[in-house]
């Protein structure tokens, strides 16, 4: 209800501010954006949960601001000093308004698109680079040509520049985290704002004066704005939504380049037909792109170097224990074979399936993740211990007095109870152990230490090591 009321005034005032007499389009002007979207937003700011504020708090400041450059520009229009409502102390508190609105779109990123601190770098290349396209070849010829005062000029460059860097955050977390009105019409208010400030420069006459008209476009994204912040979902508009996708694609790449060169592009290609061109425009874009690339580039390699790094562990892990497994033992095994080879000791749990049966498969997983924070600590530096498969683990030890040293760690872990399923339970194990000789390959230490181990199985006891020696 609250939301059809809202939607029906401010359309209501927006589609007939041209019909009100010239002298009194200040009230239909301040019933839509002080009388309507201020309280809008304090009242998104009573629902949105306590730790999740900050983006309506930063939205209320952005408000706050622009009706104050409204206000100070009605009273400039009331007094005879300004007729376009572009007076230099109110375009001073909408750069601060456009500044804001771009701090609260990267807090609502932050929120709902989980810290997608990709996404705000994206954002803000994509606004120096079409702001500055936007600046370059359209604005900043316009303004020269109606020779708009420097104060104008800065402004109108910093709000194009703030707005387009909101925009593009919004963009980001509307298409890639999930449908909620409230965001996009909060994004279409940021559009409209922007639009509102192209049509501003561009809707002047030979006088300088800026067509009333224009204001509407304004008090639209002003609407807009409002309805985000009443419309029902404006509790989901905070809530986390998918984790957007990034990683170092071609398309991705592709992005940073063009967006790396577009400014200086299209500023050559105006200066190449005999066009103004503003170089300073062109030198800060430049500044401040280049860097913004590199650094992207930078997060998303480390990404990728991360994620191969997790894919890597995943292949070579296992999972309950965090020992290597089987494959990483290989492979050790494989690189560690020389002509004084190190010994492997195939070491299998004696009484594990009694306490797997009769405690459950959960104190089963404790058990083996407790066996398994034993082991390492029976071996030295350079010794590797793996997770073999079920209960079984193998250690691959170096030096000639490893058998000894190890198996004495062992059977004193082993004369020690463990705790699982809340109960205290014995194991014993069964090693067999081989060392390494100049003739062995992978298969054939691991096929005599396995052999071993079996032999020692015959003789197992529960709480004790049983050791067997290969030939």
């Amino acid at each position: 209800m609250l939301l059809r009321c809202y939607a029906l005034v401010t359309t209501v005032l927006v589609a007939t501010y041209l019909a009100w007499p010239y002298d009194l389009r200040q009230w239909p002007f301040l019933l839509v954006t002080l009388g309507a979207v201020q309280p809008a937003v304090v009242h998104a700011l009573r629902r949105a949960p306590v730790g999740a504020r900050a983006p309506w708090w930063l939205m209320l400041v952005a408000m706050t601001l622009y009706n104050t450059g409204n206000v100070i520009w009605i009273w400039l229009a009331t007094v005879g000093q300004q007729n376009t409502g572009d007076g230099s102390l109110a375009e001073l508190f909408y750069s601060g308004g456009g500044l804001f609105l771009l701090i609260a779109a990267v807090a609502l990123v932050r929120l709902r698109g989980r810290g997608d601190v990709g996404g705000v770098i994206d954002s803000v290349i994509t606004a120096v680079a079409f702001g500055g396209v936007l600046w370059d070849a359209l604005l900043w010829p316009v303004m020269t040509h109606h020779q708009e005062p420097a104060a104008r000029q800065v402004s109108m460059f910093v709000g194009v520049m703030v707005v387009s860097g909101a925009l593009g955050a919004m963009l980001r977390i509307s298409l890639s985290a999930g449908r909620s009105v409230s965001v996009w019409l909060f994004t279409g208010g940021v559009a409209l704002t922007l639009v509102g400030d192209v049509v501003s420069v561009l809707a002047v006459n030979a006088a300088g004066e800026r067509a009333d008209w224009t204001n509407m476009v304004y008090l639209a994204a002003y609407a807009a704005v409002g309805c985000a912040a009443v419309h029902p979902s404006v509790g989901s508009a905070i809530a986390p939504g998918q984790a957007p996708q990034d990683d170092l694609s071609r398309g991705r790449m592709t992005f940073l380049g063009a967006m790396l060169a577009l400014t200086p592009l299209v500023g050559g290609g105006r200066a190449m037909l005999g066009r103004p061109v503003d170089g300073t425009l062109i030198a800060l874009s430049s500044a401040a792109v280049v860097p913004l690339v590199m650094v992207r580039i930078a997060r998303l390699a480390d990404q990728r170097r991360a994620a191969e790094q997790a894919l890597h562990r995943l292949a070579t892990r296992d999972s309950l224990t965090g020992l290597p497994n089987r494959a990483a033992c290989l492979d050790h095994l494989s690189a560690a074979l020389q002509p004084d080879g190190p010994a492997v000791l195939f070491c299998d749990l004696d009484g594990f399936k009694p306490v797997n049966d009769r405690l459950g498969h959960a104190a089963g997983d404790e058990l083996l993740i407790a066996v398994a924070d034993r082991l390492r600590g029976c071996v030295r530096e350079n010794d590797l211990v793996s997770r073999f498969g079920g209960d079984e683990f193998v250690l691959i030890c170096q030096g000639p007095d490893a058998i000894e040293a190890v198996t004495t760690r062992i059977a004193a872990m082993t004369a020690e109870p463990f705790t699982a399923g809340g109960e205290q339970v014995r194991i014993g194990v069964s090693v067999g152990a081989a060392e390494a000789r100049p003739d062995d390959t992978v298969d054939t230490v691991i096929r005599r230490a396995d052999l071993a181990m079996y032999e020692a199985k015959k003789s197992k006891r529960v709480g004790a090591l049983t050791l067997v020696l290969a030939a």
